[in-house]
């Protein structure tokens, strides 16, 4: 459930519709269906995966992006909306998200499930070396986030306390080498108790594999 709810704080909404509908809704986005899979069965749902084609978005800058084909799971419930509220989630998260209080012995899986959804790991070769560098990034509309998961990671981890960085409708928190490589060893530990996104292990899985030849 830490890591449903990482995942969720990343790349799920929550909607109160009783004036209407008389329920709410939690949706879950993703561009990988393997993933929605994984929490529908960590979540016990028989719920259906719809999937959204390719199309083309703008936005008010003027410029135009092509979006992949993209999945979906919603879920009417209000006894999980009104928990998603006490934990810290609002309808306009991406604005105003308190930090949940998660344990420590959950928070690696949390972590994982928010850097699955609005995360990225980067391996990038050195210029005329062979020495590859890890690069960790987690991205949010939200500064103070970010800058709480600096902090705890500063303290599990022992890693320096940073700062998000962005332009006001975008922040991002990024460590590299030694620092990237502890994250991501923490975030991958028992990975058999929890959901995980193929794709960006296998990043981190080449790297200690290529790294070790």
């Amino acid at each position: 459930m830490a890591y449903v709810l990482g995942l969720i704080y990343a790349d799920g909404s929550i909607e109160d519709v009783r004036k209407s509908s008389r329920t709410c809704y939690l949706t879950i986005s993703s561009n990988d269906k393997s993933l929605l899979e994984q929490v529908k069965k960590a979540l016990s749902s028989e719920h259906t995966i719809y999937s959204r084609k390719p199309r083309i978005v703008k936005f008010n800058s003027g410029k135009s992006y092509l979006c992949k084909e993209n999945f979906n799971i919603r879920i009417g419930n209000k006894v999980m909306f009104d928990d998603l509220i006490d934990l810290g989630l609002t309808p306009r998260k991406s604005l105003d998200m308190r930090f949940p209080k998660i344990p420590f012995r959950y928070f690696n899986h949390f972590l994982r499930g928010y850097f699955d959804g609005d995360g990225c790991v980067m391996i990038k070769v050195r210029k005329g070396q062979n020495a590859k560098e890890v690069r960790v990034v987690f991205t949010s509309g939200c500064k103070h986030f970010l800058n709480i998961i600096s902090r705890k990671l500063n303290f599990y981890l022992e890693i320096k306390n940073k700062k998000a960085n962005g332009n006001g409708e975008a922040f991002n928190l990024a460590y590299r080498k030694r620092d990237g490589l502890k994250i991501l060893s923490f975030m991958y530990r028992g990975l058999d108790k929890a959901p995980f996104l193929d794709r960006k292990y296998a990043i981190y899985k080449n790297y200690l594999e290529t790294s070790q030849t």
